[in-house]
C-alpha cells in the first residue's frame, strides 16, 4: 500500500468516526494536527493507565469483613407468644 493511499484512508477513518477529536488529526496546518496527536495521545495514555488502576484494584479482591463468632455464650430463647390470627375488626379502625 503507498504512502499516499494510507494518508488518504486515514483522513477518511479521521473525518468518518465519531470519535471525538479524530477529525483534527485531518487538518491542513501541521501544527493543528501535531497538537491534536499530542492531546489524544494524552488522553488515550491517560485513559489507558486508569483502567489499568481500576482492573488491578478489582482483581485484588480487597476487602474488610471480619467474622468473629462467640462459642461460650449460653443461648437464652424468649418467652412463646401466641398471636392472634383474627385481624383487625373494621369498626375498630373506624374509631
Amino acid at each position: 500500500m503507498s504512502k499516499l493511499k494510507l494518508e488518504d484512508e486515514f483522513n477518511a477513518f479521521c473525518l468518518k468516526t465519531t470519535a471525538h477529536g479524530f477529525s483534527y488529526l485531518s487538518e491542513p496546518s501541521k501544527s493543528v494536527r501535531f497538537c491534536w496527536f499530542i492531546i489524544l495521545t494524552f488522553a488515550f495514555v491517560l485513559g489507558s493507565l486508569h483502567l489499568y488502576t481500576l482492573i488491578s484494584e478489582y482483581l485484588r479482591f480487597d476487602y474488610h469483613d471480619t467474622v468473629v463468632t462467640n462459642t461460650k455464650a449460653t443461648l437464652i430463647f424468649p418467652d412463646v407468644t401466641v398471636c392472634d390470627n383474627s385481624g383487625i375488626a373494621e369498626s375498630s379502625i373506624a374509631k
